[in-house]
Order: C-alpha cells, then sequence, then structure tokens
C-alpha cells in the first residue's frame, strides 16, 4: 500500500476545501492508497510561499522523507501553483525525490508513463513560455531606447504648421483637436512645448 499526502487550497479564507479532501480520500480508497496527512492552505495559488505548502515540502525534501510518503495527490493542478514554470518545478522536485504526483480530476498521474510524458510536455512548454517572456522583454527594451528612454507610447506626430493655421484662422481648439483626431488637452500640451 503506498503512502501519501494530500494538498488542497481555495483562494481565501471564507472557503473551504472540504469537498478536495473529500475527493483525494475518495481516490485514495479506490487506489489503495493509505493517506497519511493533508495539508490545506487558504490563499491564491499565485503565491508558492504558502505556509502549508511549505511545510509539506520541507517535510518531503529538507527531512528527507520521514514517512516514506511515495505519492502526492490533489484535486487538479491549480491547487498547486498558477503558472506551468511553478508547476514542472514542482513536478521536477517531486521527481527527483522519487515521489509520484495525482491529480484526482484531470488524471494526471507520473506513476505511468503517460502521466510522465505529459509533463515532459508541460516541461517544454514552460520553457517556451520563458522564451516568449524574453522576446516580448526585449522588444519593449529595444522600443523603449528608440523612444528615447521614454516609457509609454510614443508622441503622436501632429502637423504644428497647420495648427497654427487654423488658430490664425480662429478654428477654435477643441475643433483643431477633433480633427487632428487628439485630445484638447494633448493638443495643449504640444503648443506649450518649444
Amino acid at each position: 500500500m503506498k503512502l501519501v499526502y494530500g494538498y488542497v487550497r481555495v483562494s481565501s479564507r471564507s472557503q473551504n476545501y472540504d469537498l478536495q479532501v473529500d475527493s483525494i480520500k475518495a481516490f485514495c480508497k479506490v487506489r489503495d492508497f493509505q493517506l497519511v496527512k493533508v495539508f490545506g492552505d487558504r490563499q491564491s495559488g499565485k503565491n508558492m510561499e504558502r505556509e502549508e505548502f511549505q511545510k509539506m515540502l520541507s517535510t518531503l525534501i529538507e527531512h528527507k522523507n520521514p514517512q516514506k510518503i511515495e505519492t502526492l495527490v490533489v484535486t487538479k493542478l491549480d491547487r498547486v501553483g498558477r503558472s506551468v514554470s511553478d508547476l514542472v518545478g514542482f513536478v521536477k522536485l517531486l521527481e527527483e525525490n522519487k515521489i509520484d504526483f495525482v491529480t484526482t480530476l484531470e488524471s494526471v498521474d507520473t506513476t505511468n508513463s503517460q502521466g510522465r510524458l505529459f509533463f515532459h510536455i508541460m516541461s517544454a512548454l514552460a520553457e517556451y513560455e520563458r522564451e516568449l517572456i524574453n522576446e516580448r522583454t526585449e522588444a519593449g527594451r529595444i522600443k523603449y531606447l528608440a523612444n528615447g528612454g521614454k516609457m509609454g507610447k510614443p508622441k503622436k506626430k501632429i502637423d504644428m504648421i497647420e495648427v497654427k493655421r487654423l488658430l490664425d484662422l480662429h478654428v477654435p481648439k477643441a475643433a483643431i483637436a477633433r480633427s487632428l483626431k487628439i485630445s484638447t488637452p494633448t493638443l495643449y500640451e504640444r503648443l506649450r512645448e518649444p
């Protein structure tokens, strides 16, 4: 009989995780797993520094798994973390410590070859996500430098000669701004520029 931990999480203190605990208990009964303990947090999944989550990791990893836990069971992937890279890193950490990972509602199960394949694919997606972020960051840096080191949108080009001509004809500034498809405050700002 495999010894397992369960982990449950809800986003706020007003929610409870009884349904998640029941799902894990039922799953363990069907799979003939012995559920040793269920760790639970009431906190956002964005934060990987959740108290009970860290206690569980500490027991499994830092304290060398004294209870010989073989598998961690959760209801869904998003109970562990929100980003693909966090999930992949977490499952790799479990794998390095010879602990399997199973979800009760999504059929993710690293005790079999299909589950391991799924996480290899997720790992590739996480790497792709990191590369996209790096590309966007670099594109933003290039745009920032091209914009003279200023943040935000580049200034819209306005034909100030035409603006002065219209002003000389006593056209109201609001009408000029509308015709140029800019806001009146933008027009005033440009008129104040040297």
